[in-house]
């Protein structure tokens, strides 16, 4: 799945509807905010990587790593879901693939996770 401008949630708004109407979950490394149903457009994403999280080479990194596991997994969501990750400071620490454990198994907490990929028609 392409993370293209249309599927980021850009505007401040978007992010504080996710986070008041919406439920989340916390993992290791991050915390995972949904917004399903009527109120969520089609499949967005936004990526917040606080200061807490470190220097702005390593928020890069950590966003650049989350857009990744985002086109990686993103088809294997619901399809009305608006989704904000979160970064927490111990992001910076970890691997990749520790990363992607969480993002999943954070997302199978929010049973927004489907094993087979969802088709995007």
């Amino acid at each position: 799945m392409r993370l293209t401008r249309k599927r980021r949630m850009r505007q401040w708004g978007e992010f504080q509807i996710v986070r008041n109407g919406g439920k989340s979950a916390a993992g290791k490394y991050l915390v995972l905010g949904k917004l399903e149903g009527e109120m969520a457009l089609d499949r967005r994403f936004g990526l917040i990587t606080s200061k807490k999280a470190g220097k702005a080479v390593t928020r890069n990194l950590l966003r650049r790593r989350f857009r990744e596991i985002i086109r990686k997994h993103g088809d294997n969501l619901h399809q009305n879901v608006m989704l904000v990750t979160i970064a927490r400071w111990r992001a910076s620490q970890a691997t990749f693939q520790q990363l992607e454990a969480d993002w999943i198994k954070t997302a199978k907490k929010l049973k927004i996770w489907h094993e087979q990929p969802i088709d995007p028609s």
